[in-house]
């Protein structure tokens, strides 16, 4: 198991610069062509031909695994691998001529959907992430580590809104609310892999969102824990991809997040 995984990351470490490139280049260009899936929700051509590079990769020299992603959904496999792809996390960041979007790839065991391979590309800031279940988190070929913060009021943090925001929007504002007074702040990316790799390294203490999708969090949410990290939903739930809500911290400051959130769960819609 321990071998095919290797050969997986390996194989993906070497390829996605290229779809890197292609994303840096087509985000040059004028004109690129937006569409809505939904309120706040979008999609480009760069999404689109980003994931078929991808996908292509994977059937061609993995053509028994699934696949599960963001734009073309789940595909079947056999292998009892699958792999989870957002091929533009931060969309509309990329649309807006920001440079905080990433490229995710992550392998999870079928079964159970738990992840055992990660990696995250970030084009623009011309760096990557990387685990392999059980093997560390690295930044490039750095090994790299959660903050030692152990109080909130030194903590740094960092969360992201749901396309259906409008739905909850008074307890998002009051979850914020709560946080931002009793720590150094909250900041917000656009992008949710950036945030859980920002997390692993030491920038963030904690990282909290609802909403969120498997491609979300299977690859950085894999990388956060190899690198010390603590995740489970927002209601204190063993962390699972297929849960929408994510509570992500140094392990140190958990605690504390899953008290302020405690009471006011319930009220979402999720």
């Amino acid at each position: 198991m321990q071998s095919e995984l290797l050969d997986r990351s390996y194989h993906f470490l070497n390829f996605l610069p290229t779809v890197s490139d292609f994303l840096v280049q087509k985000h040059k260009e004028s004109g690129l062509k937006v569409d809505e899936k939904g309120l706040y929700n979008l999609v480009t051509e760069a999404d689109l031909k980003a994931e078929s590079m991808i996908l292509d990769e994977i059937q061609k020299n993995y053509p028994a695994d699934g696949i599960l992603s963001e734009e073309r959904g789940k595909i079947e496999g056999k292998s009892g691998y699958t792999w989870v792809v957002d091929p533009l996390d931060g969309t509309t960041n990329y649309t807006h001529g920001l440079p905080l979007y990433g490229i995710s790839v992550g392998v999870v065991e079928t079964d159970t959907m738990i992840p055992l391979v990660g990696m995250v590309f970030f084009p623009e800031l011309n760096t990557y992430y990387h685990t392999i279940k059980g093997q560390g988190a690295f930044r490039e070929k750095t090994p790299i580590q959660v903050s030692n913060t152990s109080s909130l009021k030194d903590s740094l943090f960092v969360t992201g809104f749901p396309y259906d925001r409008n739905l909850s929007l008074d307890t998002l504002m009051q979850y914020y609310k709560s946080i931002l007074q009793k720590s150094r702040g909250i900041r917000r990316t656009g992008a949710a892999t950036l945030d859980l790799c920002w997390l692993a390294e030491g920038k963030f203490e904690g990282y909290y969102e609802l909403g969120l999708k498997p491609w979300d969090m299977a690859a950085a949410g894999l990388i956060v824990l190899e690198a010390k990290g603590k995740i489970t939903s927002m209601d204190g739930n063993d962390f699972s991809i297929m849960i929408p809500s994510l509570l992500a911290t140094n392990g140190l400051v958990h605690e504390y997040l899953l008290a302020e959130f405690e009471g006011q769960i319930n009220r979402v819609a999720y």
